[in-house]
C-alpha cells in the first residue's frame, strides 16, 4: 500500500509539474493570437476609414487612379503626377 500511494504522488507531481507550464504556454500563445488579430482588425478599420474619408473629397475614378499609382511604390515619381483633367461641354 506505501509503495502505491508513493507512486501516485509521484506521478502526480509529475503531472502537476509538466501540466501547468504547458497551460501556460498555451494561455500565452492564445493572448498573443488575439492581439494579433485585434491589431489586423484595427488596421482595415482605420483603412476603411481613410478610403471613405478619401471618397468624401475626391471623385471616385480620381481616388482609385491615384490608390493605385500610391500602391505602385514608384518613390522617385511620388507628387510629381498631376490628378487635374480638363472636361468639355460640361453643363
Amino acid at each position: 500500500i506505501v509503495s502505491n500511494i508513493l507512486i501516485f504522488s509521484c506521478s502526480n507531481i509529475v503531472g502537476v509539474c509538466t501540466h501547468y507550464p504547458a497551460e501556460g504556454s498555451q494561455r500565452q500563445a492564445f493572448q498573443e493570437t488575439r492581439e494579433c488579430i485585434q491589431a489586423r482588425l484595427h488596421s482595415q478599420r482605420e483603412n476603411q476609414q481613410q478610403e471613405r474619408l478619401l471618397l468624401s473629397v475626391l471623385p471616385r475614378h480620381v481616388a482609385m487612379e491615384m490608390k493605385a499609382d500610391i500602391n505602385a511604390k514608384q518613390e522617385d515619381m511620388m507628387f510629381h503626377k498631376i490628378y487635374i483633367q480638363k472636361h468639355d461641354n460640361v453643363r
